[in-house]
């Protein structure tokens, strides 16, 4: 407000030398006077194309509209490029000369100081200036934006980085509201196809070669090559000319140029426009009519005629939309002012007095004709030489844009951006997409900088790689000593080239090391990324929350997870493997209980059964074999007592409940390895560098001194065969690499721990990330065999997979607490069966009164 107050104090003072421009308000000749005020740069190719449009734009009019009974009659301002005199000769020509309406004002800061004012008048203001404006059309109903907002053109340069797949690049633009203005929805454009504004260089408007040259020198540098640049048309001539003398124009770069600069090319001079060779630039699109064609050749008659040394052979956008715009003025004119005359077109100041104050200024009436004016006006909408003609909320509808390509000092149509579907080679409705594009297939071919017909490679990733000796499947980093050069290759190398094939970018790839040996864990590793000494790293690096607080990981690109590596105690391999199915004590208590048992039955049949007869020695075998044969249900033996029959069924159901268990539990042992192990005792190895040691002592508790750093395949099965360690914890990736190799000796066991598997490092916040992201899962996604095959083994995989799915289930030894029971009814039945026994043969003894058959 008090940059306001005091530019509206400067005003009050210099409207006093303003200039008046005597003049009939009324009638001439039976014609109404409709006056209008043009507010042009007079001082530039660009506004005296403008002024010539105008005044053609009339003669034509009233040529093909010659019984009108109003005459536009147009009051011309030189604004000379300057906010304050475009503002003062607009208050001039409202508050003095009294116009209706004014044309021009290319400048946006004059626009909207002048907007205020006519809104409050009720002048409508038709301005030129293609700059987005920060006020909104209710704050300024009358201003009307002829040019299409410089804003509507950020999508179509975004759709060219989304086209070409640029990533990184630069903004250049000068100091001025045209150069300002567009950069904030251009920045947020970008944002939206993934690409990220790496440098903003801001060059002063007024042209300076020295700030120009290092500013340029500064962008060489850096690793990006791809600039936008948006600037006025007289500082673009100077800048390309010196990117040009620096080198900067050559293959590898790539320059994109705004409306601001490829609108008005044809009016730069021929050694700039030689010097732009391979710019891409989006420009407004004009459709080629028979009108257009007519009115260039007169045009072109016209402009020689008055301006020789600035003759162009062909109009602009800028001069189609002044000339559509007076055109526009004129028919707009004939239908409002015959409703009002003179006397009552304008009502009278509020305030007369002869000493005015500043507020004055804006008190000079009120137009009357203004609201209908503005209507008809908004509600216009005809085929104009510039394009359709059509207003919303005061701003021109958006038309389409042109991607010209400049090869030989003059721009060559590649294709056409239209809202809502993208690129197109052609504006034929059958040419065009259904659905929107961005895609480079949709352009012709471009030439780039230094004559190249490839796509630039943009940048050069500074790719940072683990130095390693163990798992070279996954990263192998050699020194060629002949060359002095680093051969880099890998699954991880391989998984990333693919993922970023098709992008513009080389790498650089760097080991790691210092003298031969890693220089740093992978965290530290990943740290230099922050650090910016490597622009990513590639490897077997393991997403770990930890890291991922100063970099951005893609998607991991391999199963993640932290197993344990034992070996495979197969059960086959041990002499008495078969006995592993009971315990020991099961075993013991088993086996008592087979000999009382046969002590009993023969005890009962001895005196009464021939087939439990003869010498000791015969009994003892028989007693003996009866015992155990029982297990088998593999007893032939008769047995005579009831006794006997009772003892040998309970023990004989008892046996097959033991039986059927040890032979259940014997074949799951078989089929089912026993391997479900939380932890082990004794020393653990891990990969040397590897987050597993942080992982084993914080959080599975294991004592730092029991930790054992291992790098190679060959120290993992060293280390397990010679039971130096009771296990190995590692990455499944690499225990799958591992056990490709030695499947029948060692196999996984344990739980399965979370770590987020191996993914590829960025900076934060790059714009890399969720396209890479996308591009591994559609690499995972799909058939992954080759690769894996290339470096794992066709069959890779297979011997992890068998040994998890081994893993799924467990066995467990059968104790004697299970079957306490079952031993305990046995033996209490048995020994209650022996003492009746014992007691009713002593009873018939003494007694002799019970028959013998009872006994029996």
């Amino acid at each position: 407000m008090k940059k306001m107050s005091r530019f509206l104090i400067f005003l009050f003072f210099c409207l006093p030398f303003s200039f008046v421009e005597p003049q009939n308000n009324g009638v001439r000749n039976g014609i109404a006077i409709f006056h209008v005020g043009v507010i042009l740069d007079l001082t530039s190719t660009v506004g005296n194309v403008t002024d010539t449009c105008i005044s053609i734009a009339i003669s034509d009019f009233y040529k093909s509209h010659p019984n009108q009974a109003t005459r536009v009659v147009t009051h011309t301002r030189n604004s000379k490029g300057d906010a304050i005199t475009a503002t003062t000769a607009a208050l001039d020509l409202i508050n003095t000369v009294r116009v209706k309406a004014i044309i021009g004002l290319d400048s946006s800061v004059g626009a909207e100081f002048v907007a205020y004012i006519a809104s409050k008048a009720h002048v409508p203001i038709l301005s030129l200036s293609p700059t987005h404006s920060s006020i909104s059309s209710t704050q300024v109903p009358y201003l009307i934006r002829v040019a299409q907002n410089d804003s509507s053109q950020v999508k179509a340069i975004a759709a060219i980085i989304q086209a070409y797949k640029f990533k990184e690049l630069s903004i250049i633009h000068d100091d001025s509201p045209i150069g300002s203005a567009l950069v904030p929805s251009l920045t947020v454009a970008l944002s939206d196809v993934d690409a990220q504004v790496s440098n903003r260089t801001i060059l002063p408007s007024m042209e300076n070669a020295t700030i120009i040259n290092n500013s340029l020198l500064k962008l060489k540098s850096m690793k990006s090559k791809v600039f936008i640049v948006h600037m006025s048309p007289s500082l673009a001539a100077s800048f390309f000319l010196n990117v040009h003398k620096q080198g900067m124009m050559s293959k590898g770069y790539v320059w994109i140029i705004t409306t601001a600069i490829a609108d008005v090319m044809s009016y730069m001079e021929p050694s700039v426009l030689s010097s732009m060779d391979g710019v891409i630039g989006v420009k407004t699109d004009v459709p080629e009519t028979k009108s257009l064609k007519k009115f260039s050749i007169q045009y072109q008659k016209r402009f020689k005629q008055n301006n020789r040394k600035l003759y162009r052979p062909q109009p602009n956008i800028h001069a189609l939309q002044a000339y559509d715009v007076m055109f526009l003025m004129a028919m707009v004119a004939n239908k409002v002012q015959p409703r009002f005359n003179d006397k009552n077109s304008l009502s009278p100041p509020a305030n007369e007095k002869e000493n005015r104050n500043v507020s004055d200024l804006f008190d000079n009436g009120v137009s009357l004709m203004g609201p209908k004016l503005l209507e008809t006006i908004l509600a216009a909408r005809f085929a104009g030489l510039s394009g359709e003609i059509q207003f919303i909320d005061g701003q021109l509808k958006s038309n389409t844009y042109k991607i010209v390509n400049l090869l030989g000092g003059s721009d060559r149509t590649i294709g056409y951006w239209t809202p809502g579907v993208g690129f197109s080679k052609t504006l034929n409705q059958n040419d065009m997409q259904k659905h929107y594009s961005a895609n480079d297939d949709d352009l012709a071919s471009v030439t780039w900088p230094g004559g190249s017909k490839d796509t630039p490679t943009a940048i050069t990733l500074t790719v940072g790689v683990p130095y390693k000796t163990g798992f070279v499947e996954f990263m192998n980093a050699s020194h060629d000593n002949y060359t002095n050069s680093w051969k880099v290759t890998g699954f991880s190398i391989d998984v990333f080239e693919n993922v970023m094939y098709g992008l513009p970018y080389k790498y650089d790839y760097v080991p790691y090391q210092i003298n031969g040996a890693a220089a740093g864990n992978y965290s530290n590793l990943t740290y230099c990324v922050y650090m910016k000494q490597f622009d990513a790293v590639v490897g077997d690096v393991t997403i770990v929350a930890d890291r991922s607080r100063h970099v951005e990981f893609s998607q991991p690109y391999t199963e993640p997870g932290v197993r344990m590596i034992i070996r495979d105690e197969n059960l086959t391999n041990r002499l008495w493997w078969f006995l592993g199915s009971w315990s020991k004590d099961l075993w013991f208590t088993t086996i008592a209980f087979f000999l009382p048992t046969g002590f009993c039955v023969w005890i009962f049949e001895r005196g009464k059964n021939s087939e439990f007869q003869g010498p000791l020695s015969q009994q003892l075998g028989k007693y003996l074999s009866f015992s155990f044969s029982i297990s088998v249900f593999a007893h032939k033996e008769q047995l005579e007592s009831n006794y006997s029959r009772f003892i040998v069924s309970l023990w004989s159901f008892a046996v097959y409940i033991l039986m059927g268990c040890f032979i259940a539990n014997l074949t799951s042992m078989l089929t089912v390895k026993n391997l479900q192990i939380d932890r082990v005792t004794g020393f653990v190895g891990y990969q040397n560098g590897s987050f597993v040691h942080d992982l084993l002592i914080n959080d599975l508790g294991y004592h730092p001194s029991k930790l054992v750093k291992l790098s190679t395949i060959d120290e993992y099965a060293s280390a397990l065969r010679n039971r130096s360690l009771s296990a190995i914890y590692d990455e499944i990736p690499y225990i799958k690499v591992f056990l490709a190799r030695h499947c029948s000796e060692f196999t996984v066991a344990g739980p399965t721990y979370q770590a987020g598997g191996f993914g590829f490092v960025f900076p934060l916040e790059s714009p890399l990330v969720s396209y890479v992201s996308q591009r591994v899962l559609e690499f995972t996604e799909r058939n992954t065999k080759d690769v894996e095959g290339k470096w794992f083994g066709t069959h890779s995989y297979a011997c992890y997979d068998t040994s998890q799915n081994d893993n799924t289930a467990s066995s467990q030894q059968l104790h004697f607490y299970s079957f306490r029971n079952v031993f305990v009814t046995v033996g209490v039945a048995s020994a209650l069966t022996l003492c009746l026994s014992l007691l009713l043969i002593w009873y018939v003894k003494v007694q002799n009164k019970m028959p013998v058959y009872l006994i029996r």
